[in-house]
């Protein structure tokens, strides 16, 4: 069952998704709610509806939040590295269970840089809008931001128009 938190703490009625059944009212959800279930939290993104933290029991991120990281890197974010984020680990920059899986603590990173990361003295942070900071073994700081995204060709021209 898919149900909005808000629906959990009677704030709203909205109807909750009963897997394999269809929609269901917000009385029902809070219902099947209380019995004896298990829950797993996630965070979407409400104009898209995209997936955006699954929290720290799910070490795997869902489909759209993978798709969401390797498009926002492109590459693996290692500075100075071009492999491409598609065939890149999705890397936990505060390791898994202690950091959530989400879009503010997973990074593309190429094997051998993962394995660097994890491995060695070098260290990374992570900031919310998906800037990395590293910190090689010997104290330099190197950064690397998520490459910009160009827009469609199609929305340059009509800007044009």
């Amino acid at each position: 069952m898919t149900v909005p938190w808000t629906v959990l703490a009677g704030l709203s009625d909205e109807p909750a998704e009963l897997t394999g059944y269809g929609p269901i009212g917000a009385d029902t959800a809070r219902t099947l709610a209380a019995k004896d279930a298990v829950w797993r939290r996630i965070l979407t993104d409400p104009a898209t509806g995209t997936a955006l933290d699954v929290g720290t029991t799910s070490y795997h991120p869902p489909a759209p939040l993978d798709e969401f990281i390797r498009i926002r890197d492109r590459t693996c974010r290692f500075p100075g590295c071009r492999r491409s984020a598609r065939r890149a680990d999705l890397d936990h920059t505060i390791p898994h269970p202690h950091g959530p899986t989400s879009k503010t603590n997973l990074a593309a990173l190429c094997r051998p840089h993962h394995r660097l990361k994890t491995h060695t003295r070098w260290r990374v942070e992570q900031h919310d809008d998906g800037h990395l900071e590293w910190t090689s073994p010997t104290g330099l700081t190197h950064t690397t931001d998520p490459p910009e995204v160009d827009p469609p060709d199609e929305l340059d021209s009509e800007a044009e128009n």
